[in-house]
């Protein structure tokens, strides 16, 4: 019998596949102008979504946090909708919009950078990855071989449940960049927190519940490292 295959197939949602359906939209939108049913100028000034949905398809093949070159097509894409159809103040808020967009994106190459996390450990199941940038996002691991994880909050936050997860060789690390954002990570009854984050107009606040005393060098320890500025993380049981 043949073994059953686990591994997650790739998406098919690409930036090729966004751009063979833009072509053939275009078709049929030339096609239907040309029998007077629509106008096509009107509708291809929208031309620069399809740079947006390339964009994020890019970032959803390489990751939110290595997807560099799809951060640059959604940034480009929004930024011609925008002179496309901004008016008045809006228009003038377009500038200051790029910085905004700009300095993010060094940010999240910096963590990239700094972080070295290796490719197997980034793709384990075992390691939480989560980026919430004006937005946010709930994760929850059973992982029974947790080794840890990388968070991420700008202008944004997040929930992470460890509840049902246990520590691999009974310690992880867990590194945290929030910005002007916060979030909650939730964890057992009994585990230890070590607090290593560095705070700057924010903080991270421990409630957990803890164990005996006298059982404290026997209890799971989670590493909580990084930088919070501007913001908070909170652990609870």
């Amino acid at each position: 019998m043949t073994p059953v295959d686990d591994t997650k197939p790739p998406s098919p949602f690409s930036p090729k596949l966004v751009l063979g359906i833009a072509i053939i939209a275009l078709g049929l939108i030339l096609t239907l102008d040309n029998l007077n049913l629509v106008e096509a100028h009107t509708i291809l000034k929208l031309w620069p979504l399809v740079l947006v949905v390339m964009g994020f398809a890019k970032i959803r093949q390489e990751g939110s946090e290595g997807g560099m070159g799809g951060w640059l097509l959604v940034l480009g894409g929004s930024f011609l909708l925008l002179v496309t159809f901004a008016r008045g103040h809006l228009a003038d808020a377009i500038g200051p919009m790029l910085v905004v967009a700009l300095g993010i994106l060094i940010v999240v190459k910096a963590l990239k950078q700094n972080r070295r996390v290796p490719p197997e450990l980034a793709q384990s199941e075992d390691f939480l990855r989560g980026t919430a940038i004006f937005g946010a996002f709930k994760r929850r691991m059973f992982s029974h071989a947790f080794k840890g994880g990388e968070l991420t909050a700008i202008f944004g936050g997040y929930e992470v449940d460890l509840r049902q997860a246990m520590l691999e060789s009974g310690q992880a690390r867990i590194d945290v960049f929030i910005l002007f954002g916060g979030g909650e990570i939730r964890v057992p009854e009994g585990w230890e927190i070590a607090n290593r984050a560095t705070a700057m107009f924010g903080g991270l606040s421990d409630a957990t519940h803890h164990g005996p005393p006298s059982h404290a060098g026997e209890r799971p320890r989670l590493v909580i490292t990084g930088l919070i500025l501007f913001g908070g993380t909170e652990v609870k049981s």
